[in-house]
């Protein structure tokens, strides 16, 4: 760390502490923390798991400790016994801990090395600041983003690995990087969150200052989830809830962390704007195929364009097609016409951002297209793809040159086309919904609740035929599981012998069931549960046997609004059903409706959870059948206070 720090030409002071050596690498060293002249700014603390809570416990007064030692949580629980005892050390004294297991934290501009990581053992000028702000849990793999920036010609603005997270979270130290002057966009690579209110509020603070963030999930499978807990220690968060609280904020989410730095550093140089009306501009066919192709599945708007810009386009193509994408055919034109044909693109009103997809052209062409691309002057976001190979290489390092927004990565490319402008999720005035479930304005069922064959047979009769009959007991959330629950009942016999069959088989304590008219369609789920790390989370699923053939449900922090609830509906992976793929189109806008009501009742409830299942489209309108809710209960027990749920629907 010395050498990195002197690498760097670092103008602070820099003292050492080893009690048993006078210098270290021509550094005076002093025998305590408490003897050096003055308390520190940042202490670092490089010796073993078993030394580091003597460390912490000399750093009265100190700024900050960094802990580079593993052994700690990560290893087990005599590993986070010692973990747990520094952080207590650490409370007494006063300090804040970043790590352990720390990879330390960069800061190229201030000259700052606080880190042994080996993106530092190369020339000091490829050690670079730049626009892009790096948030990680491992070292290593933000060692590589390091690397990665410095083999572009580029930097990383300032990157921390937090570690084992005794002390400072993700959240934490994603929230003071969204703060400074020189990041313009943050990319953070996630194991796993540890404190869930900390790291929503730092993804607020982002969005309000107009920084987009690019996520990497680090540990999403089962067999990385495994893996993760003898890296950092860190516990896994299921991959449904973490996904729809990343979208539910606007981060845009990467599958590499290679791919995420490609977006990260494209978006610190052509932020996301209003619109999402998009425009691919090529001049292979191939790659146009391809592209469109990348395009769907990441849902990129690619509106065609219009005649009137068909009419302009066409005369400047060569064989090629004046569609979305635009493949402007033969490039014998000239080194220039390809910039042409994106600023007509560009400048015709009709598209938000451009993506110019530069392929194999002739290596005479290169810089003059690179010259005439950054001469264009519009309004319109332009992005650009360089898939060029080795022959275009010179062009790639020119654009860098220039501070464009490129990468040679196609899916980068679209994701930071598609990435949404930072924006408060919940823009819309939500009034709060108080009360409990019935007074929501849910629609829900009406419902008879009988305890004798003749009352269950005259409710029948009063709502008519079909009918369905369910049974009724304390504490009974799944009844199906119980073969409590009998459809499609059309005359009264059937619906005396379900009442008998269902208080007799439901296998409990039972005396009575309710009747509701029978109402088959399709069904979904919706729900909002308090969860441990992120709060009040809404739900919205397809349910019936769908619900196990794709697992499919969408998660955001409640409340939302109705283009938020909308937003959801959409995520989700059976999403054609609802346009009538397989029956009759539902009500999607009225679904989103319900969906935003259920969230804004729920968080001025006392309820711990809700669950309307199912919520069934008939054709006609959206009814729910089938709802439970439980309640918040405190109670005092032998180790202090405890929360218990209690159904009471």
């Amino acid at each position: 760390m010395l050498r990195h720090l002197r690498a760097l030409g670092y103008e602070g002071d820099v003292w050492g502490v080893n009690p048993g050596l006078p210098t270290v690498h021509g550094i005076d060293m002093y025998p305590t923390i408490g003897a050096l002249p003055r308390p520190p700014d940042l202490v670092v603390c490089a010796v073993p798991a078993s030394s580091v809570t003597g460390v912490v416990a000399q750093c009265s007064g100190v700024g900050a400790i960094v802990v580079f030692a593993s052994g700690f949580s990560e290893t087990g629980p005599t590993g986070q016994a010692i973990q747990e005892t520094m952080s207590e050390e650490a409370t007494r004294v006063g300090v804040r801990v970043l790590g352990p297991n720390s990879g330390g934290v960069i800061r190229p501009g201030r000259r700052l090395a606080a880190s042994f990581l080996t993106c530092l053992d190369r020339p000091p000028a490829e050690v670079r600041t730049g626009p892009v702000g790096v948030l990680t849990q491992s070292g290593g793999v933000g060692s590589y983003v390091h690397n990665l920036a410095a083999e572009h010609s580029g930097g990383v603005a300032i990157s921390v690995s937090t570690g084992n997270e005794c002390d400072v979270t993700l959240g934490e130290a994603l929230e003071s990087v969204a703060r400074l002057d020189e990041v313009l966009a943050l990319l953070v690579l996630i194991e796993t969150v540890r404190a869930g209110s900390e790291f929503m509020r730092a993804l607020e603070v982002a969005r309000s200052l107009g920084k987009p963030v690019i996520a990497c999930r680090l540990g999403a499978t089962d067999r990385g989830k495994t893996m993760m807990k003898t890296h950092t220690g860190a516990m896994a968060i299921p991959e449904a809830v973490l996904s729809g609280v990343l979208a539910s904020m606007g981060v845009t989410v990467a599958e590499t962390p290679g791919e995420a730095y490609e977006v990260a550093e494209m978006l610190a140089r052509a932020p996301a704007r209003d619109g999402a009306r998009s425009a691919i501009v090529t001049h292979s066919g191939g790659m146009a195929v391809f592209l469109a192709d990348l395009a769907d599945r990441h849902h990129l708007d690619l509106p065609p364009p219009s005649k009137e810009l068909k009419m302009r386009l066409e005369p400047m193509l060569d064989h090629g097609v004046a569609s979305n994408p635009v493949d402007i055919g033969g490039i014998i034109g000239g080194p220039t016409r390809f910039a042409r044909v994106i600023d007509v693109v560009a400048s015709s009103g009709e598209y938000d951002s451009v993506l110019s997809v530069s392929s194999a052209h002739p290596p005479g062409h290169t810089q003059a297209r690179v010259a005439s691309l950054m001469g264009l002057v519009t309004e319109t976001r332009i992005l650009h793809l360089w898939m060029t190979g080795g022959q275009g290489r010179e062009g790639l390092r020119t654009l860098r040159e220039y501070g464009a927004p490129v990468t040679e990565d196609p899916r980068a490319a679209i994701r930071a086309l598609a990435a949404p402008r930072p924006r408060d999720p919940r823009a819309e005035n939500l009034q709060p919904m108080p009360g409990g479930l019935e007074t929501w304005g849910l629609p829900l069922i009406e419902t008879r609740s009988v305890s004798t064959v003749e009352e269950a047979a005259d409710a029948a009769e009063m709502f008519g035929y079909p009918v369905v009959l369910k049974v009724e007991a304390a504490g009974l959330v799944h009844k199906t599981q119980h073969d409590g629950v009998r459809l499609d009942l059309r005359d009264r016999e059937a619906v005396v012998a379900a009442f008998r069959e269902v208080v007799t088989s439901a296998n409990l304590d039972v005396r009575s069931a309710c009747v509701q008219r029978y109402r088959p369609g399709l069904e979904m789920i919706l729900g909002v549960v308090v969860d441990d790390l992120f709060g009040p989370l809404v739900s919205v699923g397809l349910g019936g046997v769908l619900t196990e053939l794709l697992n499919d449900v969408v998660f955001a922090p409640a409340p939302v609004d109705q283009t938020m609830a909308q937003a959801m509906i959409d995520r989700l992976k059976g999403r054609r059903f609802l346009d009538g793929s397989r029956a009759a189109p539902v009500d999607v806008t009225e679904l989103a409706r319900l969906v935003s009501l259920i969230s804004r009742g729920f968080v001025c409830s006392d309820l711990h959870e809700v669950e309307i299942n199912p919520l069934i489209w008939d054709g006609k309108e959206w009814i729910a059948v089938d709802w439970i809710s439980l309640a918040r209960i405190e109670t005092a027990g032998i180790h202090g206070r405890r929360k218990n749920r209690q159904v009471i629907h």
